[in-house]
């Protein structure tokens, strides 16, 4: 298992590479759009698929990496595997959010 979380670590990872850099440079840009041009983007097919990729793969690095730290440094058992649950809830809470959000821009 430990092979298979470490794949996925970096595998995501390198996905979320081109996802910054995009977003990094749209967001330098985005003083030049209007409002309507950016509730554009978001609510245009390609805009949604990419902030849904973008958050499961971002929310999924997270909460890897948050567990590896957890498996790392807190050493009674028991209280590990709760704040691991505790941590997958959040990310899971996060990522409905980013998808209410995105039916609450997208007026569907």
């Amino acid at each position: 298992m430990a092979i298979f979380h470490w794949k996925i670590q970096r595998i995501s990872a390198i996905l979320l590479v081109p996802a910054v850099i995009y977003i990094t440079i749209y967001f330098l840009n985005i003083g030049s759009l209007s409002y309507s041009d950016v509730i554009g983007d978001i609510t245009s097919s390609a805009g949604v698929l990419l902030i849904i990729f973008v958050s499961i793969v971002l929310f999924t690095h997270s909460a890897l990496g948050i567990e590896t730290i957890m498996e790392d440094y807190i050493h009674d058992d028991v209280l590990q595997r709760l704040f691991i649950i505790f941590s997958k809830i959040i990310h899971v809470i996060l990522f409905l959010t980013t998808l209410i959000s995105l039916t609450l821009i997208k007026g569907i």
